[in-house]
């Protein structure tokens, strides 16, 4: 797995933050929504189990697979509609190399 040395930063106003994070795709995935640590609604079912949203908006994702490849957007904003920031990070998960063994038959 790698990812750039990027760190998205965001000051919270008063009152509760929706954090929003999002897989950039041809139509964009929502992967998580929540309201603090408390999500929202029904993970999909390719990431239950996997997430954990912190208290400051960090995406937690855990259980890598090839598919979790590509740029994750994220909005935080406060209950209000006042939007407050947004960010992006591009996550790249290396898959596992393995061995092919091939046996010949010999006639």
């Amino acid at each position: 797995m790698s990812i750039p040395n990027t760190l998205l930063r965001g000051t919270l106003q008063s009152g509760s933050a929706v954090i929003k994070w999002q897989l950039k795709r041809e139509k964009s995935i929502t992967v998580v929504q929540s309201i603090g640590t408390d999500i929202i609604g029904t993970l999909r079912p390719e990431y239950r189990d996997r997430i954990l949203v912190f208290e400051n908006g960090t995406l937690l994702l855990h259980n890598l697979r090839l598919s979790d490849n590509g740029t994750y957007d994220v909005e935080i904003s406060i209950t209000d509609d006042t939007f407050t920031g947004e960010g992006s990070i591009t996550l790249t998960v290396d898959g596992k190399k393995t061995r092919l063994k091939i046996n010949r038959l010999v006639k």
